[in-house]
């Protein structure tokens, strides 16, 4: 067991929004230590529209939970669009800047990726090395122009913005 890092800001719930008809909300379930998923289920026009359902697996019918979060602003540069057809290439690059997220603390981090096949490495503003929480991990890609904001009861909120 890796022990949790020092310095992370309380994370009880982290929600995603990508568009009226994308969104997505994690929230931490302290007995396990994980964050359990929930998915959107109508669009919503606006944050009071939002409504929720968990998100399952199919195949087992359990609650999807991670033990990290990681949420990677990225790049997006539209190679199309015309009418309602959209292309987007998301361009990853080879370091940035991302927020890491487990045992209910959110942790601004940086990533490096030396080339396009290298596994990804996180550290702390300090240059300290993050480590992830053992068990799985699921990555959140949003835009680079994006904005994040902290409300009431430890929420962090992730607003996608493509320019």
């Amino acid at each position: 067991f890796r022990s949790i890092p020092a310095g992370g800001q309380p994370a009880e719930q982290v929600l995603v929004r990508f568009s009226i008809s994308a969104y997505n909300r994690w929230d931490y379930d302290m007995a396990s230590g994980r964050y359990v998923r929930f998915q959107d289920t109508q669009e919503a026009g606006s944050f009071a529209d939002e409504v929720y359902t968990p998100m399952t697996d199919q195949l087992t019918g359990q609650q999807v939970a991670a033990d990290n979060i990681i949420i990677l602003p990225l790049p997006h540069r539209y190679t199309y669009k015309s009418g309602n057809s959209e292309i987007v290439d998301i361009e990853m690059g080879t370091n940035g800047k991302g927020y890491a997220i487990r045992d209910g603390l959110l942790y601004q981090i940086n990533w490096s990726r030396p080339t396009s096949d290298s596994v990804l490495t996180f550290s702390l503003s300090d240059g300290t090395p993050y480590n992830l929480k053992p068990g799985n991990t699921w990555y959140q890609i949003i835009g680079e122009s994006s904005t994040s904001e902290t409300a009431e009861n430890n929420t962090w909120r992730f607003t996608f913005n493509i320019p």
